[in-house]
């Protein structure tokens, strides 16, 4: 699990989400935006969450990734969260080299969904 840990840089640039092992599983925390502030300077905020309790937790610190799990050179079964729109996908991944391919979908196979490519940053 070593090949995940560490910082990778969103295909759009807009934020960086540190890896991390806990246990057997993989998460993802976001570590850095583009735009870390709202205009008023305040931390932005999780506020397109479907769950009014949780909208005013701010976007750095957040997990992105959840609770994915190493099987052959793939992990999946865990959950992607895009703070743009407030949704969770099932998520999967696979990394070679610098690049982490990261797939997120509406359905656990993979079929619903698109691919979006992090690269590793130091």
């Amino acid at each position: 699990a070593q090949d995940v840990i560490g910082k990778w840089k969103l295909e759009d640039g807009t934020a960086i989400v540190e890896g991390y092992q806990n246990g057997d599983v993989f998460n993802g925390k976001i570590v850095w935006l583009e735009k870390p502030s709202e205009a008023d300077g305040t931390p932005a905020v999780d506020d397109n969450n479907p769950d009014p309790k949780l909208r005013k937790r701010q976007i750095i610190g957040l997990n992105m990734l959840s609770n994915l799990k190493k099987t052959g050179t793939e992990y999946s079964g865990g959950s992607i969260y895009d703070p743009g729109n407030g949704k969770t996908y099932y998520c999967s991944f696979s990394v070679e080299g610098n690049t982490l391919y990261v797939r997120g979908s509406l359905d656990k196979r993979g079929f619903l969904g698109r691919t979006m490519d992090w690269y590793r940053v130091k």
